[in-house]
Formats: C-alpha cells, structure tokens, sequence
C-alpha cells in the first residue's frame, strides 16, 4: 500500500499534461472566433459589435451553468466532467466547419461551445484540487491556466499558416480534431474517482456550509471586471494591431508571441505560489493593475505601441487567473467545484461583457477609447481583488474563533 500511495502524485503530476490538452480543446472555439474574426466578418457579413456579440455568447452561457457545473463535477468527478465537455467540443467545431453560415448560427454554437468550456474548466479545478499535494496545486494551475494562452498561441500560428491559405473553416476542422485527441487521452490517462458520487455528496454539503460565501462573490465580481479587461487581448489584439497598420500574418504571429510570454510567466508564478502559504491575492491585484495601465500604451495604435505593450500586457494583465484559483482552492479546500463555479460565474460574466463593450467602443468610437475602458475595468478588478482578500481573511478568523468555542 506505502508504495502506491507514494506514487499516486507521480501520477497526478504525470496526468496535468492531459488536463492542459483537455483545456486547449475547450477554449480554442473561443479564440478562434476573436482571431478570426476579421475573415469569418467578410464573409458572413457582420459587423464589429457583432463579432463581439459571438465572442461574448460563449462566455456568458459558461457564466449561466458555472456553478451549477461546479457542483456537478464534485459529485460525478473529473473524468466524467471533462469527458462530456470534449466530446460537445468537438461536435460544435465539426457544426462550424461544415456550416454555421448566418450570424445566429454562430452565436448559438459558441454559446454550446461555453456550456462545454465552463465543464472542462471545472473539471480540471477538481481534478487538482484532489489529485495533487498542496505543494504542487501551484504548478498545477499554473500548467493547467496556460492552456488558455496555449489556445491563443495556436489560434495565432493558425492566422497566417492555415486560415489564410486553405480558409478560417479549416481552422475549426483542426480543432475538432484536436478535441478527439484530447477526449481520447482523458478517457485513456485520467483515473476515476475511487470514492463513490453518493459520499462525495455528502461531503460537499457538509462543506459548503462553512464556504466563505461573502469573500467568494466579491471575487467573482473582481474575477468579472479582470476578464473583462484580459479578454479584450484574446479578442481583439489581433484586431487592433491590423487597424493600427500590421499586416494579419504579422499580427498573428505577435499575438503567438505574446501567448508564448504569458504562459512563461503563469509556469513561473506557479512555481513560486508552491514556496508560499496562504492566498496569494496581493500578487495578484498587483498583475492585473500593471496589465490594465499596459493597455493605456496601445491607446497610440501605432504598431510600435502594440510592439511595447505586447510582453507586459500579455505577461502581467493575462497571466493572474492560476494565483486567483490557487487562492480560491485554498480557502475552499473540501467544495473546489463549487468555490470555483461561483468565482469562474464572474471569469464568464466579464468575458461575455467584456468583448461587447470592446467591440461597441471600437466600432463608435475608436481602438484608443476601447483601450482606455479596458484599463478603467483593470483598476477596478484590482480593488475588488484586494477586498475579496480581506473578506477572506475576516472570514477564516471567524471560522477559528466558532472553532475554539465549540472546543
């Protein structure tokens, strides 16, 4: 028995690669219609409110079923949760490279798309959160929150290299087909939970009733305004660097750099959060405010601004999300699902917000005041942060003292 339980989080760790792939295949149908968006636009025929409008969509039915999925997963587990979240993945790329040729089309799949992404993101929350030993929950968010950059990053090499050599469809058909892959590995490399979906129940309600309800909402809310803030650089970096005179391959191949950049710096605050106890919301109120005054430098649009800004907002602005639910995980360590559906309901309300407000101050007005709003959104994450952070804190010495008494 000594040397099994010795090398279950050998296991673990070994698994967190496939957990990475599961999330790459989730989200890609996101960043596929944000960098894409300016050739899917020509030939369906819609405008820039509207591409943010189908962006949007898949964030906010994610925002719709998180938290009901967060219970979900805690009862029934990774594996299933991440099974069923693949195998729809899939079939929304496969609908959107054979069809999807109106406006209304497009807005319903990657709302399916959100539903299935929202899944997977739990489903990997858990999946650390009862595989991995505390000291290595950081590297596993960490590995786990760079797929979303990892997605970017693909979506990036798939601009200039396939979507504007065979067209943006083939882009989709590559997805789903990578989705298969991903789907394939899950249900191969990820063990099911040896605890039965009954006791786990019990388990998770006996818990929640001491979940730190206030302190979770605030930072949904920071978690909102944050997104809504770094989703504008999944959404329309690409965008706005062709408006500001860059060819789309240069563009493209600017927004792989800077996704490339985020995940360095996600691997690396991920290796310091394993040497430090406790939450880590400071930090992380800290990177969303040097991400949201970065965003203040593409207010230029010229291609240089673009160049500057890239490695800081990129680096800073997009990589806080593994500290934020390494920190949520910590204060909520018997309900992950749950805890982190309540905080990734905000993730998914400033991703569906966010890109509509972007793309309506764009289109109206222009990039430089949708940046400014961008940055504005970023300043009031950060102070949301640091509040979410102190309810947290009043909340466990509450927690102590009901403790003590009743010892």
């Amino acid at each position: 028995m000594i040397p099994a339980r010795l090398e279950a989080p050998e296991r673990s760790l070994r698994g967190l690669p496939v957990i990475a792939a599961a999330i790459v295949a989730a989200i890609l149908p996101a960043f596929f219609l944000g960098s894409l968006s300016v050739e899917i636009r020509s030939e369906v025929g819609y405008g820039e409110s509207a591409a943010g409008l189908v962006f949007a969509s898949f964030f906010a039915a994610s925002a719709v079923v998180s938290s009901r999925m967060g219970r979900w997963v805690d009862r029934f587990g990774p594996k299933i949760g991440l099974s069923t979240a693949l195998a729809g993945t899939c079939l929304v790329n496969l609908a959107i490279a054979l069809g999807a040729r109106t406006l209304a089309a497009l807005i319903a799949l990657s709302a399916i798309a959100g539903i299935c992404n929202a899944t997977a993101q739990l489903g990997a929350n858990v999946y650390i959160a009862r595989n991995l030993p505390i000291h290595r929950q950081g590297i596993g968010f960490a590995v786990k929150q760079s797929a979303m950059p990892g997605a970017a990053l693909i979506a990036g090499i798939l601009l200039p290299s396939v979507a504007l050599t065979l067209g943006w469809r083939w882009v989709f058909a590559i997805g789903s087909a990578l989705g298969v892959a991903a789907l394939i590995a899950v249900r191969v490399r990820v063990e099911p939970d040896s605890q039965p979906a009954q006791n786990r129940a019990h388990q998770v309600q006996r818990d929640t009733q001491r979940a730190p309800r206030g302190a979770l909402v605030m930072l949904a809310v920071a978690a909102a305004f944050s997104t809504a803030a770094a989703i504008t650089l999944g959404g329309f970096f690409v965008e706005s660097t062709i408006n500001s005179g860059v060819s789309p391959a240069t563009a493209g191949y600017a927004f792989a750099l800077g996704s490339l950049i985020s995940i360095l710096v996600r691997l690396l605050v991920g290796g310091y959060a394993d040497r430090q106890p406790g939450n880590l919301l400071g930090v992380v109120a800290v990177m969303i405010l040097i991400g949201s005054c970065t965003s203040l430098i593409f207010v230029a649009q010229t291609p240089t601004a673009h160049f500057i800004g890239l490695p800081l907002a990129f680096g800073a602005g997009w990589a806080w999300p593994g500290l934020f639910n390494l920190s949520v995980i910590r204060a909520s360590p018997g309900f992950p699902g749950r805890a982190t559906g309540i905080t990734q309901t905000g993730v998914y309300v400033g991703g569906a917000v966010g890109p509509v407000l972007f793309g309506f101050t764009a289109e109206h007005w222009s990039y430089s005041a949708a940046w400014v709003l961008a940055a504005v959104m970023g300043v009031c994450a950060a102070a949301a942060v640091s509040l979410g952070q102190r309810l947290l804190v009043s909340s466990a010495s509450r927690t102590r003292n009901d403790l003590a008494s009743v010892d």
